[in-house]
């Protein structure tokens, strides 16, 4: 008896054991789901194929998606357009101007000279010789004297041990100022030795001696410019009158003489000059300075600013130039403006600081 009632009680804990456990799973499997639905924003028991939160079919974009979509299209355009707007300022020149300095074009004078030192000379001065031999007694003259022809400048003794002589007499063949005594009183002086240097000081030259290398534009008639020490600010216009035939074979040089114009009476023989001797002279010609002129694929090159403020590249042809100035005798007009001091290139956009006749 105690047996049978025993069975029952234990097949009702297997069942309950069975049951509880088939709950507890059951319970899990439900908490799941649910944590799977929140995660992904879709309903719990929404149908699989829907999206959470809009209902949309999951193979649909999701509106995050089609945000970014957006704005990559919105970035794309901006980026055309920017490139779209660099490309047009790049052709049209545009970015930040430059600021250079300008030169018109107008008619000017070039000149192509050589510069040279010199000395003040008289144009008729003589050095006078005694006729005879003996002891300077003498002078009757002072440097700066005015003496005419025949005037005596000093006599000598010619009077030797045991022969006494009356003193002799030396003339001066030319009319003209003293300009040197060579000898001092009580020398004994030959015939050879110069007493006395004299000269026309109201007819003066300048002698100079120009480099073998340019006897083929030096010739009489040619223009210079003489500047003197003690008149820094002013110069005195020349003209050469004589030309050398011949070379020094020592100096390999050629002696040249300029008349020298000298109104007011301020040379002196003696003075040392800087001459500026034009060799040749255009006048009328477009000239630009030395700056403006460039250099583009070997060709000489100038930066023209048209009427847009844009520098355009010009291609030139030269002419004379010195040390300041060209000359160009083409791919340039009258009027054009030509840049003399920038950093540019074709086609940039310039400002002008400054503008000025082009000399």
């Amino acid at each position: 008896m105690e047996a049978t009632k025993k069975t029952p009680d234990f097949d009702k804990i297997v069942k309950l054991s069975l049951l509880g456990m088939i709950a507890i799973c059951m319970i899990a499997l439900v908490i799941a789901v649910l944590s799977s639905g929140k995660s992904s924003g879709m309903p719990a028991g929404a149908p699989p194929g829907m999206s959470g939160s809009s209902g949309a079919p999951s193979g649909a974009p999701s509106d995050s998606a089609n945000a970014s979509s957006a704005g990559a299209q919105a970035q794309g355009g901006a980026a055309s357009s920017g490139m779209a707007t660099g490309s047009s300022r790049a052709s049209s020149g545009g970015g930040a101007a430059i600021t250079v300095e300008a030169a018109a074009l107008s008619p000017a004078t070039i000149r192509t000279s050589i510069r040279l030192n010199g000395d003040v000379s008289s144009k008729s001065q003589i050095s006078i010789y005694p006729d005879t031999s003996g002891k300077l007694v003498r002078y009757e003259v002072s440097v700066g004297s005015q003496v005419k022809k025949g005037d005596v400048i000093a006599y000598v003794d010619p009077s030797k041990p045991g022969a006494s002589y009356v003193s002799s007499p030396v003339r001066s063949s030319i009319d003209g100022t003293v300009i040197s005594l060579s000898h001092d009183v009580g020398e004994t002086i030959s015939t050879s030795s110069a007493v006395a240097t004299v000269g026309a000081l109201n007819a003066l030259e300048i002698v100079t001696y120009v480099p073998e290398k340019y006897i083929a534009v030096v010739h009489t008639g040619l223009l210079a410019n003489v500047s003197l020490a003690p008149y820094p600010d002013k110069t005195f216009a020349a003209t050469v009158s004589q030309v050398s035939p011949v070379v020094d074979s020592t100096s390999r040089t050629i002696q040249i003489k300029l008349a020298v114009s000298d109104g007011s009476g301020e040379l002196r023989p003696g003075m040392f000059a800087v001459i500026t001797l034009v060799t040749k002279e255009a006048s009328g010609a477009m000239v630009v300075p030395s700056s403006a002129l460039k250099s583009y694929n070997n060709k000489d090159i100038v930066y023209v600013i048209d009427s847009d403020g844009i520098a355009r590249r010009k291609e030139v042809s030269v002419g004379l130039t010195n040390d300041t100035s060209v000359q160009l005798l083409s791919g340039v007009s009258f009027g054009d403006r030509v840049v003399v001091s920038g950093s540019v290139t074709d086609g940039t956009t310039v400002r002008i600081a400054s503008t000025g006749a082009a000399e």
